[in-house]
């Protein structure tokens, strides 16, 4: 059998016919779009045109970096080496990844610029303008999930670590090792995790002793629970790795520091004396990712230690003393693990990507694949259908919540980083709190994301080229990589009591700082005022945050130790989310009103998505707010309903509501987003064959 060349139902007509009154798309149509899914994408776009300058929306979105962000889709866009590729080894896997990696830190030069700014990505970048690193980030995750997360080990963990707590005339050659971590010429990794020391590494046993006789420090792994473990870039491509280490002096234990520690010749990538390296193999996902195991017993130089804030000084006589900036074990500890900080900001970055790209896939299909409809044949686009609406509707919200909340974030760090007087302890005690709540927050977004456009896309969802697989993968990693979610929540709770006592709150510029619950509980509230949402979002962080409040009062280390690990970790869990939550409503509230959403139109849609935001936040927490009186039982189906409403106004939005992601054609690289019908048409062995999808005489 051969398929004739225009074998597919072409369009005879389109007639469209625009009523005045109702300014609703009329469309007299002569052909079957399940044969054309690109035709098919764009009849939906003809029946429900933009009601909003998508441009408009994207700069919003963007937030920060726009040339860059281009530049980059567009780099990532014309290049054959970004284009997924399945049914790989894990040899050719990890291979690609770095040559991914190699492609994007050497990029040709952009003229006119500075060194740094030359480039896609420098870890300079950390000294004039950090939002940068998180933008490459996000793109950089939309092309390969396991390239991005060696970058942002690259970048922020080993690299990052290196410039801020490095001293330029104590390592050798700083400069250059700088510009070489840019150009991947040094490739480097980051030792803090140990087998038995997590989320309580400030106890970590691995020990970096100080010998007088030798003027070197003892590297030394005394157990395996001891041994460096899911260190990224060790298993194969790594030279060097920040090494964190008890720092021991004359018997005495000085608290957790960072050494710069070679791992490998330059030349041969052999293991040095002294350094055992494993591999830890396969994964459930992120196989590009070369995971490994790291043990030493070996003497290291002085020189190793980044001794910005702490040093071992040579007296005279050659006995040596510890000085240190910075008192207290645990302070220390935090200090010299800030890159953790930046470095949710870059896991939430990929993570919002992937988002994105689960929500442009799945909504580009949905517009496409044809169902059943009211005259019994396939002749309804699954998007019509309030199952795919209110599947995608709330994801949607949530992920522009999440972006708005993650780009005020990112400016916050920066813009405390930055500071040449010197960091003011509550600010930054705010970051942390900042930092600490938006990496859950879009990232169990994401995993959630992915999860259910994966279910709504079917079968073909479950293929490994239509790219949830990967997504699945790469959420889950983001879940834990850079603090276990939720346990980071306990943290966020913690933090954020500590300023609730001091009537502090972390949301500067909020309008719905104090609120009183009694106002709530009488007569019907309009749901739809931004006054009403914005206070009932801070009421309810407020309330959890009293509860806590009275479980901690006047109770010793261990009673409160007890109250909030083993009793009531719910309801810690519950007021650290409230807060992200608050976050994401008022960063789009925030949003709403910058300058590039003046149009109506785009403040309009804005509002939209704020208030299916919004009811949804309510919804998935009813059961506080009806125990609070804030929300009659009698209330809770009319909520459902408004939500349904908002969904279906989003709904036939969706398609250029995606389009606002500004993911390039090539970058989707989903067949499932593009002419699935062509596609199919070929023996294509589920590889993505670079979406050249021409319809083609082929024998059967």
């Amino acid at each position: 059998m051969v398929f004739p060349a225009d074998y597919r139902v072409k369009v005879e007509s389109v007639r469209l016919q625009v009523s005045n009154s109702s300014e609703q798309v009329q469309l007299n149509e002569n052909w079957n779009s399940r044969d054309n899914p690109v035709n098919a994408r764009d009849l939906w776009k003809s029946r429900y045109p933009s009601t909003f300058e998508i441009p408009r929306l994207q700069f919003l979105l963007d937030g920060d970096n726009h040339e860059i962000r281009n530049d980059l889709r567009q780099f990532l866009s014309n290049s054959e080496l970004f284009q997924p590729k399945y049914n790989l080894s894990l040899v050719e896997e990890r291979e690609l990844a770095l040559q991914r990696l190699s492609a994007i830190c050497n990029a040709p030069i952009i003229d006119g610029k500075s060194e740094n700014e030359r480039r896609f990505i420098s870890v300079k970048d950390f000294q004039s303008n950090p939002s940068r690193i998180f933008a490459t980030h996000e793109i950089a995750g939309l092309a390969d999930g396991s390239m991005a997360t060696k970058m942002t080990v690259q970048f922020n963990l080993f690299g990052g670590t290196v410039l801020h707590l490095g001293v330029p005339n104590e390592i050798p050659n700083y400069h250059q090792l700088l510009n070489a971590i840019d150009s991947l010429n040094i490739l480097g990794c980051f030792g803090l995790t140990e087998l038995g020391y997590g989320n309580n590494a400030v106890e970590m046993e691995t020990t970096a002793t100080y010998i007088p006789q030798q003027n070197a420090f003892h590297l030394l792994t005394p157990n395996a629970l001891a041994q460096k473990y899911w260190i990224t870039n060790a298993a194969i491509h790594a030279h060097f790795c920040v090494v964190f280490a008890q720092l021991m002096i004359h018997e005495k234990r000085y608290g957790v520091h960072a050494f710069l520690v070679q791992i490998r010749d330059t030349v041969t990538l052999a293991p040095l004396d002294g350094v055992r390296i494993e591999d830890m193999g396969v994964k459930m996902g992120c196989n590009g990712v070369d995971n490994g195991k790291l043990s030493f017993d070996t003497m290291i130089p002085v020189s190793s230690l980044l001794s910005k804030y702490s040093q071992v000084v040579v007296e005279s006589n050659g006995n040596a003393r510890f000085e240190s900036k910075i008192q207290g074990i645990r302070e220390r500890f935090l200090r010299v693990t800030d890159q953790l900080l930046s470095g949710r900001l870059c896991i939430a970055a990929m993570m919002l990507g992937t988002s994105k790209l689960a929500l442009t896939i799945a909504v580009r299909y949905s517009a496409t694949r044809m169902c059943v409809g009211k005259d019994t044949r396939s002749s309804m686009s699954i998007l019509s259908f309030q199952l795919q609406q209110n599947a995608f509707g709330p994801l949607l919200a949530r992920v522009f919540a999440s972006n708005a909340a993650l780009n005020y974030c990112k400016n916050a760090y920066s813009k405390e980083l930055l500071k040449k007087d010197g960091r003011v302890h509550e600010n930054w005690q705010k970051v942390v709190i900042l930092c600490c709540a938006v990496k859950p927050f879009v990232t169990w977004n994401a995993e959630e994301c992915v999860r259910i456009c994966r279910e709504r896309c079917g079968g073909q969802g479950y293929l490994s080229a239509n790219r949830f697989g990967s997504l699945i993968g790469f959420c889950h990693a983001g879940l834990t990589a850079e603090g276990d979610n939720s346990v980071l929540m306990q943290k966020v709770a913690k933090e954020l009591l500590t300023l609730q006592s001091k009537n502090i709150d972390v949301l500067e510029n909020s309008q719905f700082t104090r609120v009183n619950a009694s106002e709530f509980r009488v007569g019907k509230l309009n749901w739809m005022d931004e006054s009403v949402q914005g206070k009932i979002m801070a009421l309810r962080q407020f309330l959890f945050g009293q509860k806590l409040a009275k479980f901690s009062a006047g109770k010793g280390a261990e009673e409160v130790f007890e109250q909030w690990m083993l009793r009531n970790n719910g309801i810690v869990q519950k007021y650290a989310m409230a807060f992200a939550e608050r976050l994401g409503w008022e960063s789009l509230l925030e949003m709403q009103s910058q300058p590039y959403a003046s149009t109506n139109n785009v403040r309009l849609i804005l509002k939209v998505i704020k208030d299916l935001y919004f009811i949804d936040c309510v919804l998935r927490d009813i059961a506080f707010f009806v125990s609070h009186g804030i929300v009659k039982p009698d209330e809770i189906q009319g909520l459902q309903a408004r939500k349904d409403e908002l969904c279906a106004k989003i709904g036939t939005q969706l398609p250029h509501l995606v389009d606002a992601f500004g993911i390039p054609e090539k970058l989707i690289a989903a067949p499932i987003a593009a002419d699935w019908v062509a596609y199919n048409e070929h023996d294509n062995q589920g590889e993505h064959v670079a979406l050249a999808y021409q319809s083609k005489p082929h024998k059967l």
